[in-house]
């Protein structure tokens, strides 16, 4: 990601109590472990090298004495710090900077640093006061984490060690050194590639048969021995290591096998069933903790009472399904998560907290789901959660807010009960300059016009679904209004040889530009581009939005963004995709508004879209596109009259993980009765073996080709053969598949 380096230089005081004495010194024990010689290097590098000197010798008031030495052992008490919980302790004379755990004492080091002024607001936006001479406070600040492993898996932190351990998150190569084996092992443990030819009674029964792609079949004792097998040959390469999990694949194929459905019926559904498969590995591995998934189908905990996780096992509870709009706790529609919550921090104090916080469909869409954060993690906290693990866009991705998102999460994670207002404050003023007043507004009038909404804010939800709400067209007319001020009041300068305030408020509103470009193209082009009405020169009007669509490509090219969604679909080929759709509607098409008949018709509730309205479908197939389960598109154009055609060409969409495939066949007819078809074309098609990439697959045949270009015709009629079932090689092997079309395009 490319975002230049800017230091926010300003003079801050700090808030405690001061005494006369000035800091001359640092020390560190003789005895000082690598980590607090580490912050003793953090330390000097931040406040100066030459006002501060290092010595292990006692030494006279004035002093910053840092981690385990004698005046801290002497003076203070520590019995009350847990996990990397730390103390700043200053008496006036001397101050001590102290913490438990591995990184405690750096944490310590880096909470004194925003004590008096410094910020580390992003990796490339610091805040360095201006220190003329430090004095030693009269200070005692205990502060112990409220969760003991915090993760926010995004870039900032796994791209920045400095990033990360200023705001006391464990990244990527923290949970590594954790974990030997993390989520969704199953096709790890027991490789269908392996084993799925020789034994597939191992594997999961579903629809009659054997899935590939689905979970294993935990009554199946082979089954278990052969996991603890493999499982204690990979434990064997990486001894050091303390969590392993043994966890379902992800998808919802539970076994339907008798045997495993009588062990649903003993041990309280397939949660149970679970539970008890990996209660039994965890026997076999004491020194181990072995970590399982509470998600999706087995979200729920056991129904049997008697059926509870061993002392050595872990629980990953998983919070995919909840909406955002409103805290877990206060959400009517999130009371079954409730319970699931509750029941299972009755059962254990073990459980690791999986949480979603960006919307993976689309992570430039604006998300306002931040005034859900706080609660959320107090309501994890409160039911016993010690471990988070907030999913956002990954380590190498980044999406709208993240900047603000994950400053938040950072400061929340090791304080539920911090208060956010005054933290996030500072960090509007900090990081935006002038400009901060209105990013703030811009996102509390989003929060406000969804709470107002009441529709569902969900992780996996696209922009047009806010196109009622808080980005309805008028909600677009006040964010815009509101750049137009934060653009006026960001500071220009450009401090020493630096970028300016504008990166971050370029950064903020590319996601806004995204969400515009979106429902544009899907929804009011000129409404959300501010252009003339459709009646202006077609061609004139397509060049004006191509050109914005390709300012959006720069904007997203110069800040390093890699990709708009989780499934991988870059910048590019969004641009590409909403072009496309343009071309389709301003382009050439005589079948455009021309009467279509459905001879099959299309399946509820994806039967409201037409192939000759004039819409095109995105890369949402909730929109705009015409779906047939397991049944073949045969779609009939009446032209009114005869006329002369050179091409015809139909778009399909192509997202396996939804059961949507491309037709195997497609065929191309013309006739002048409608009784008698002359072939005009015939495609097969392949599907490709790729379950989560959503792309747009085009068939097309010219007609010079098949027929006497000099016939005219009247009718053109399309006919598309979905495959007879989904294949094997799919979790949903077996079922029948859908086809979703969209415009057809004649010329």
């Amino acid at each position: 990601m490319k975002r230049p380096i800017f230091l926010l230089a300003l003079l801050l005081c700090a808030s405690m109590a001061l005494a006369q004495n000035k800091v001359r010194h640092v020390v560190v024990a003789k005895n000082a472990t690598p980590m607090e010689r580490y912050a003793v290097a953090q330390l000097r590098e931040f406040l100066y090298k030459g006002q501060l000197n290092t010595d292990t010798e006692a030494q006279k008031e004035g002093t910053i004495y840092v981690g385990s030495t004698g005046y801290l052992r002497k003076h203070f008490k520590t019995n009350q710090l847990r996990d990397d919980g730390y103390l700043i302790a200053g008496d006036g004379k001397n101050l001590c900077l102290y913490g438990k755990g591995e990184k405690g004492t750096p944490y310590a080091v880096y909470a004194y640093l925003e004590m008096i002024g410094y910020r580390m607001y992003t990796p490339t936006a610091m805040v360095i006061p201006d220190i003329f001479g430090i004095e030693v406070p009269q200070c005692h600040v205990e502060s112990n984490p409220s969760f003991v492993y915090r993760e926010v898996s995004y870039y900032y932190p796994n791209h920045s060690q400095l990033y990360a351990d200023w705001h006391h998150l464990h990244t990527v190569a923290d949970r590594d050194r954790l974990f030997g084996m993390f989520v969704h092992t199953f096709k790890d443990l027991i490789p269908p590639d392996r084993y799925y030819d020789t034994h597939p009674e191992w594997f999961s029964l579903n629809n009659g048969r054997r899935s590939r792609d689905g979970q294993l079949c935990l009554s199946n004792p082979a089954v278990l021995k052969e996991l603890c097998r493999r499982l204690a040959d990979t434990m064997a390469t990486a001894p050091e290591k303390k969590m392993w999990s043994v966890s379902n694949n992800d998808n919802y194929n539970a076994c339907q096998c008798p045997d495993c459905l009588h062990m649903d019926s003993l041990y309280g559904g397939p949660t149970g069933t679970l539970l008890h498969f990996v209660n039994q590995v965890a026997r076999r591995f004491p020194d181990k903790t072995i970590s399982t998934l509470a998600y999706q189908y087995t979200r729920c905990a056991p129904t049997n009472p008697a059926v509870k996780p061993e002392k050595n096992v872990n629980i990953m509870f998983c919070s995919i399904e909840c909406g955002r709009e409103l805290p877990i706790a206060d959400n009517p529609r999130e009371a079954s998560f409730r319970k699931d919550m509750e029941d299972w921090s009755r059962l254990t104090d073990n459980i690791f907290m999986w949480d979603y916080v960006v919307q993976f469909r689309n992570f430039w869409n604006p998300f306002p789901n931040l005034h859900v954060l706080q609660p959320n993690l107090q309501f994890f906290h409160k039911n016993g959660v010690r471990m988070m693990f907030e999913q956002a866009s990954g380590a190498d991705n980044v999406t709208s807010w993240m900047d603000i998102r994950c400053y938040m999460l950072a400061k929340l994670l090791w304080d539920v009960d911090a208060n956010i207002d005054s933290i996030m404050a500072d960090f509007y003023q900090g990081y935006y300059g002038g400009a901060g007043r209105y990013v703030k507004e811009i996102i509390d009038t989003m929060t406000s016009a969804l709470i107002q909404s009441g529709q569902r804010l969900d992780i996996y939800g696209y922009p047009v679904d806010a196109a009622e709400g808080y980005l309805s067209l008028e909600r677009f007319h006040q964010y815009d209004s509101l750049m137009k001020l934060a653009g006026k009041h960001a500071p220009k300068n450009i401090i020493g040889c630096f970028e300016t305030f504008d990166t971050a408020l370029w950064f903020f509103g590319t996601a806004l530009d995204f969400a515009r470009n979106e429902l544009a193209v899907s929804r009011d082009l000129c409404g959300y581009f501010g252009l003339d009405s459709l009646s202006s020169d077609p061609d004139w009007l397509q060049r004006k939005v191509i050109d914005r669509l390709e300012i959006f490509g720069w904007s997203t090219y110069n800040l390093g963004i890699p990709q708009m969604m989780e499934m991988g679909v870059t910048p590019g080929e969004c641009i590409s995709s909403w072009t496309e759709n343009i071309r389709k509607r301003f382009g050439e098409n005589k079948a455009r508004y021309k009467k279509v008949t459905l001879r099959r018709p299309a399946t509820a509730p994806y039967n409201t879209a037409g192939l000759t309205d004039g819409k095109a479908g995105i890369l949402d197939y909730r929109h705009d596109w015409l779906g047939f389960w397991g049944d073949t598109l045969d779609a009939v154009i009446d032209f009114g009259d005869s006329t002369y055609l050179d091409k015809i060409s139909v778009s399909f969409y192509f997202y396996p993980l939804s059961w949507i495939f491309i037709p195997e066949q497609v065929g191309f007819y013309t006739s002048t009765d409608s009784v008698q078809w002359d072939p005009a074309g015939h495609m097969r098609n392949k599907n490709f073996e790729v379950l989560a990439t959503p792309m747009i697959y085009t068939n097309e045949v010219e007609f010079v080709r098949c027929i006497d270009p000099g016939v005219p015709v009247r009718y053109i009629r399309v006919v598309a053969i979905p495959p007879a079932e989904i294949p094997d090689w799919h979790r949903a092997a077996g079922q029948k598949p859908w086809i979703f079309v969209d415009e057809i395009i004649v010329k």
